[in-house]
């Protein structure tokens, strides 16, 4: 079969997927493995063969990732639950103080979203920007949500161990420690940008925001956030002091990072077998990481009565059943990579970005925005992009850009499709413009200024 056709039956199997996501509402595990199944048997690859393809794939994925998705799902929830997030804000506030609230606000997010995803966290913060909000003089509302979203969205999107990220570098063959560090690298000041930028040039012009069309006041709505955060906000004196609410996050990412040191110092032997003493390998295993941070998690829960077992036991069941989604989705996400890799997708692509000579970074940044506009998820965007580009072998660009620039990429054209757009809009009491001069701004600014960081770095690493 020529490569044209089977390059024809790729776009007719992810629209496929995104018309069962977008127009029947599917969900996007099933509609993936479909749009597997189309890719396979019509590019010759026969039907027993797609589905074996598609299941050694999704095993492959969930071995690597299985465990570490499970436990980083497990101890967002419990983070958010004992009211760890809210002693973050408190105490960046004090830091910060009220001329640079929104940045308090932003670094909150940055900080929780690194282990809760994104929605929880919004609802968790957004009571108290909105009252931060109230009582300022010198910021207004869309101040402290254009703050959360930049916060809360570049970490989850660049740093595991959110499932998105975390996939997207082992698709890339990268290290999880390598992965951390150069999504911290490049999603801090990555936020720090962007936040100026959308505070001077848009907030900063006359008439940019008005409240009369941009904001709406639904009681019952609001109603309904408050009842949400109510859920999960905690009694102030049983709230965690800022050790200990930060310790859970930053276990994990300090355990990776040891050993992800320890590996560039010491080096392997003349065997390449690696000298880091076996201990130090083990503890630093995503694996390992993310139950320890799990474990510190329960024990912050735990101490002080601050949570009863049954209440551990409720957050950890919550957080399986979130989990069970999540996996299933990044699992397809390796089936439909496998049955990708099978057909010779890569090959060929690899072949046209050679003809048409466009940047890689640029190229695999193309591929996550053009998924993420049209079907709205940003980590089925990102693990679909880059399991096309693992696909096409060595592209001669250091494999965790490539990863960065997939990540970058499902930021941008975030909109109406996206559920994080309507969490963001709603919960804050905007109207969809509203909602549009916020989180989809917010998050295409992002988008831009990583793209650009990325670029540049891509000239110096290889």
């Amino acid at each position: 079969m020529g490569d044209p056709i089977i390059l024809l039956w790729l776009v007719i199997a992810i629209v496929v997927a995104l018309v069962l996501i977008i127009r029947f509402k599917m969900n996007a595990a099933i509609a993936m493995f479909i749009g597997a199944l189309v890719l396979g048997i019509a590019s010759g690859l026969g039907m027993a063969t797609t589905v074996s393809t598609i299941s050694s794939g999704f095993g492959s994925t969930m071995t690597s990732l299985g465990l570490s998705v499970g436990f980083g799902v497990m101890l967002g929830q419990l983070v958010a639950d004992v009211g760890a997030v809210q002693t973050i804000a408190n105490g960046l506030l004090k830091v910060f103080g009220e001329k640079k609230a929104d940045y308090a606000m932003g670094s909150t997010g940055f900080i929780v979203s690194i282990p809760v995803f994104y929605d929880v966290g919004y609802v968790i913060l957004m009571p108290l920007a909105k009252a931060l909000a109230k009582d300022s003089t010198q910021k207004i509302l869309p101040h402290f949500i254009g703050g959360l979203v930049a916060g809360l969205g570049i970490a989850h999107t660049f740093i595991p161990p959110t499932p998105g990220p975390m996939t997207g570098g082992e698709l890339m063959g990268v290290p999880i420690g390598v992965t951390i560090a150069v999504g911290i690298a490049i999603g801090l000041p990555t936020f720090l940008i962007s936040m100026f930028i959308y505070n001077k040039f848009f907030l900063g012009r006359k008439g940019f925001w008005n409240p009369e069309t941009d904001e709406e006041h639904d009681p019952a709505l609001e109603a309904e956030a408050a009842a949400r955060a109510k859920e999960l906000t905690r009694d102030e004196s049983k709230l965690p002091g800022m050790f200990a609410s930060v310790l859970p996050i930053a276990l994990p990412i300090v355990l990776i990072l040891i050993t992800t040191v320890w590996d560039a110092i010491v080096g392997d032997d003349v065997n390449g077998n690696p000298l880091t003493p076996d201990f130090i390998r083990m503890i630093g295993t995503k694996e390992f990481a993310m139950m320890a941070g799990t474990i510190a998690a329960m024990v912050v829960c735990l101490m002080k009565h601050r949570m009863t077992l049954k209440q551990v036991e409720k957050s950890v069941n919550v957080a399986v059943g979130a989990a069970g989604t999540v996996l299933l989705i990044t699992g397809m996400g390796g089936g439909l990579g496998a049955v990708i890799t099978a057909v010779g997708v890569g090959d060929i692509l690899k072949g046209i970005l050679e003809t048409v000579n466009m940047p890689v970074i640029l190229f695999v940044w193309l591929i996550a925005a053009l998924l993420k506009i049209a079907q709205g998820s940003g980590t089925v965007a990102m693990v679909t992009g880059l399991t096309i580009v693992a696909s096409m072998g060595d592209l001669g660009v250091s494999p965790v850009l490539i990863a960065m620039a997939g990540f970058s990429g499902s930021l941008c054209g975030a909109h109406v499709n996206d559920s994080a757009f309507w969490v963001t809009t709603k919960i804050s009491g905007l109207t969809t413009v509203g909602g549009f001069k916020t989180y989809t701004l917010v998050c295409f600014i992002q988008s831009i200024i990583s793209l650009i960081i990325i670029s540049v770095a891509s000239l110096f690493f290889h």
